[in-house]
């Protein structure tokens, strides 16, 4: 049955929910829970009566790079599917995996499969010899490596900057792009982004309920190539796209 309901794209950490230390006094609603099952997401008032409302209001899809196990840990009611791992993964209504997405998606990949577990073992030696402590995996999707995530056990974000810095020194990163959001650092093959999986979601969706309302939200100045596909697109207040904005106003 076609729908003429919105259709809502949305990025999920520092969008719709984040970790306890990036609030305040506020009040806490857990939204996510790590792998040991406790908590370790949450929406403030104000994100949990927005994600009510537009939960009732429209068709909202996950855009995350969150893995597929990663966003099962998810605890909001998505009933329309997802993309996870920055476009890698797409599921189905169901929960199950788009097989036909992965298909592609590991024809795609497959140059870079060895690289990618090269490249996460030679940033974590680059954080040796500089002296941080870091933590660091590729994401994969049914033996698909995906991309590379790195992050940090330091105080401070900066850190990352430093390792960033070396990497590219190595050019280590050719063939790739990045992400970089606070304790984030990701290296995604070229083939690979969240908005070539809208591009697919939409065409998809178009064939079954022609056009209506397409809205994107994300936090993240990467999450503007999915967002771009939309009608109309929105950011929190606090955020790396809503510095970016207000930076080039000033």
């Amino acid at each position: 049955m076609s729908s003429k309901r919105p259709l809502a794209l949305f990025d999920l950490d520092d969008t719709l929910f984040q970790t306890a230390r990036k609030m305040g006094d506020e009040p806490r609603h857990p939204a996510t829970l790590d792998v040991n099952g406790a908590p370790n997401g949450y929406m403030s008032n104000v994100q949990k009566d927005f994600a009510e409302w537009i939960l009732a209001s429209a068709d909202v899809v996950p855009v995350t790079a969150r893995s597929i196990e990663a966003f099962s840990r998810v605890k909001l009611p998505f009933r329309h599917g997802a993309i996870c791992s920055h476009g890698g993964a797409m599921l189905r209504p169901d929960g199950t995996l788009d097989r036909d997405w992965h298909a592609l998606m590991a024809e795609k990949l497959d140059k870079h499969q060895a690289r990618l577990h090269d490249l996460s073992r030679r940033t974590l030696e680059i954080g040796e010899q500089l002296g941080v402590s870091l933590r660091g995996w590729v994401v994969e999707e049914e033996g698909l490596a995906t991309y590379v995530v790195t992050k940090h056990n330091e105080k401070s974000d900066d850190v990352l900057k430093a390792v960033l810095a070396e990497v590219k020194a190595l050019n280590l990163l050719e063939g790739f792009y990045i992400h970089g959001n606070g304790n984030n650092l990701a290296f995604i093959p070229n083939e690979l982004s969240k908005r070539n999986a809208v591009q697919e979601w939409l065409r998809r969706d178009r064939e079954i309920n022609g056009e209506r309302p397409l809205l994107g939200f994300g936090d993240s100045v990467s999450d503007l190539g999915f967002m771009g596909e939309c009608h109309f697109w929105g950011t929190p207040k606090k955020g790396q796209l809503a510095d970016f904005v207000w930076g080039n106003l000033k």
